[in-house]
């Protein structure tokens, strides 16, 4: 197979087709593209966990027209490896395979790389399997949260996957120590990963264990209290991590309009006219109480119904809230129902998200944003359906878990002490109310109290060896007891403006977005490598790979870039063609990570080569071989400007910075003109 041009590039039949979710000005799609474009060999590809793998393999569909595998950040390497050795066993079982030309690719980011996937790529390398290793170096990696964490929002409590880009977001204010909010910049599924619980004795959440959380560093009597960053994997049992403890709303909740059916519509009975609530109130939120514990809605029927026995307080308090709410009387005749027919009372309590069943039941986003005196209404009338008291502790039981989760965060932002989720079962067969259970059946309870009146101004220091921020309003501190694997599943990135850190299952974490790795630069700013007053973005120089690779002696390497298409498909060519292992590093800038417009990509892909900051070479059976050289060579500086990442770097005092990073490019370029023999 010839060199190929632009145009014939753009000629070829893709194997990595659209429908990928990449971000607009990614430039790991092109590169793909391009790359399985230089071969007419049948090949098989191997993705590690990361953006490539996430974007283009979204079940049940994927972007891959070539046979391909997934498989974790960690072992790239070995999973292609892997099949390579095994196609080589088949072709040695049958005959008709013996003339089958197949190459094995795999694509990596930094963490199956430069970090945690190195030392399978280099096992690969050593034991000299044909394959082709491609990294797509965008200099960083993601931190994530399980789908099942709720994240507190203006607007009220959502699941993080539903959270979208541009709604605000509440965080920590880390020099004030308050509450505030700021805008979501960003949203990436982020695949299957390892996913750790971590457990207070009043919060829980599920995340990976490089994911960042503020501790409080005590420093001892009479020094001052600092507030740091640690991953999960470096937490410790006894660490003390901050918590929402309260949020301060003043207004009720404007409901949306909905249809509204009136006498003499088609085919429309029950319509019992009714005048509908427009803004929540105390009333309405303990009737929508008694509503979720022991209520349900069918519209077919047009029916409100609640499962209250005459001897329940709760049945009694319902008739008169009714009353009070609606200006109407109920007389209910069923000694162990009451039942309300009205089809636009249903309309409006089906608007509220509560869900139906009651085992799908929540506490919907909307009520976390009501008053405090609305909300204890509604947690009133939750009590009066499937709660009780012993003492001082109230309990609520539900078959719904996710009534009892959502429902354990509201009771937090109402400055509750909430206990853990405890399940229980009940046995086919078991007499509940006035029925035998037909299957076994499991449920839940939490134990809450109101928080007792702290004496701060008497006894501060006491107050404060329990909880940091003992009269703080909105935050408190409280202590790990427990953190341990749960599994894998599906994982989601969020990036929050300013900040740098968002609130997620009642507890402050770091902004998910971008991690710093071995390969991120000198200097660039992420959220584990942020700009503060001690440290100045990342402090490490970037780690050199490519020579990595080359110290294992392998035939073929080399180094590319995604603006250069045609000096990218030669070599991509060059390593199909070559036996035994061969390795492509191709610079792929990431918009998000870099800060930088997604229209310049290409641009700043091209300055990094022009500054000498990423050379383009190749490194062929022993030789180095220099492939661009600047006619005029540009700073540094004129890279690093349009990227939002190194923006402090330009600071007047940030000037040594600046200048070390340049020094170590040219050094780095230095070394790499006295290897190589020619110019090609």
């Amino acid at each position: 197979m010839k060199d190929l041009t632009i145009k014939e590039l753009a000629q070829k039949d893709t194997q990595f087709i659209s429908g990928h979710r990449a971000c607009a000005g990614c430039a790991f799609p092109i590169i793909v593209k391009t790359i399985l474009a230089s071969t007419d060999k049948k090949v098989v590809v191997c993705a590690a966990t990361g953006c490539l793998e996430v974007v283009s393999t979204i079940y049940p569909y994927s972007s891959w027209k070539v046979p391909f595998i997934h498989s974790a950040f960690e072992n790239a390497g070995a999973t292609i490896s892997g099949v390579e050795t095994a196609f080589k066993a088949l072709k040695k079982k049958d005959p008709k395979l013996k003339k089958e030309d197949v190459k094995f690719i795999a694509f990596a980011g930094d963490g199956g790389s430069y970090d945690i996937g190195l030392q399978s790529l280099s096992g690969t390398l050593e034991r000299g399997h044909d394959i082709v290793f491609v990294v797509y170096d965008n200099e960083a990696y993601m931190n994530c949260l399980s789908l099942d964490s709720l994240i507190m929002t203006k607007e009220g409590l959502k699941k993080v996957m539903d959270v979208k880009v541009g709604e605000l977001i509440y965080a920590f204010d880390e020099n004030a120590h308050k509450l505030i909010t700021k805008k979501c910049i960003g949203k990436f599924n982020n695949g299957i990963k390892k996913v750790y619980e971590l457990n207070t004795f009043h919060h829980s959440i599920k995340t990976t264990d490089n994911h960042p959380f503020l501790i409080l560093k005590r420093n001892g009597r009479g020094k001052k209290a600092q507030f740091i960053w640690k991953k999960l994997k470096d937490l410790k049992v006894g660490n003390e991590i901050i918590t929402l403890k309260k949020i301060n709303n003043e207004k009720s909740f404007s409901f949306d309009k909905i249809k509204i059916s009136k006498k003499g519509d088609y085919k429309v009975n029950k319509i019992n006219e009714i005048n509908l609530p427009k803004i929540s109130s105390t009333n309405l939120m303990e009737f929508l109480g008694l509503y979720m514990g022991d209520g349900w809605i069918r519209e077919s029927k047009a029916e409100v119904g609640f499962a209250l026995p005459r001897n329940k307080k709760g049945r009694e308090r319902l008739i008169t809230l009714y009353k009070k709410i609606f200006n109407i009387s109920l007389k209910p005749k069923d000694k162990n129902y009451v039942y309300i027919y009205s089809l636009n009372l249903v309309r409006f309590i089906e608007s509220l998200k509560f869900n139906k069943g009651a085992k799908n039941k929540i506490v919907p986003a909307w009520i976390f944003t009501l008053p405090l005196k609305e909300k204890e209404a509604f947690i009133q009338g939750l009590m009066l359906s499937d709660g009780y008291q012993i003492k001082n502790s109230k309990r609520y039981i539900s078959a719904s878990i996710d009534l009892l989760k959502t429902l354990r965060l509201l009771l937090q932002t109402c400055n509750y002490r909430v206990g853990k989720i405890h399940l229980q079962k009940k046995l086919k067969g078991t007499h509940v109310v006035y029925r035998k259970l037909l299957k076994d059946s499991t449920y839940g309870y939490i134990c809450f109290s109101k928080k007792k009146r702290l004496l701060i101004d008497k006894y501060i220091s006491q107050t404060k060896q329990k909880d940091f921020f003992a009269g703080n309003k909105n935050f408190g501190t409280e202590k790990i007891i427990s953190i341990k694997f749960i599994k894998e599943e599906s994982t989601i990135d969020l990036s929050v403006e300013g900040a740098h850190n968002f609130i997620a299952d009642g507890i402050v974490v770091h902004n998910t977005g971008v991690q710093g790795s071995s390969s991120t630069p000198f200097g660039a700013t992420t959220t584990t490598t942020p700009d503060g007053k001690i440290h100045h973005g990342k402090e490490q120089i970037k780690k050199n790979l490519m020579e990595i690779v080359i110290a294992h002696k392998i035939p073929y390497a080399a180094q590319a870039s995604v603006f250069d298409l045609e000096d990218l498909s030669r070599k991509a060519k060059k390593a199909f063609e070559t036996k035994g292992p061969s390795f492509l590093n191709v610079l792929s800038p990431c918009n998000l990570g870099w800060k930088h417009p997604p229209n310049i990509t290409i641009t700043i892909a091209k300055l990094a080569t022009e500054t000498n900051f990423w050379p383009l070479y190749e490194y062929e059976n022993g030789n180095y071989i220099l492939n661009y050289k600047p006619q005029i060579q540009k700073s540094v500086n004129s890279y690093l400007r349009l990227q939002g990442r190194f923006k402090h770097l330009f600071k007047p005092e940030n000037n040594l910075l600046l200048e070390k990073l340049q020094k170590s490019t040219d050094e780095q370029w230095e070394k790499l003109l006295k290897v190589s023999k020619n110019l090609k």
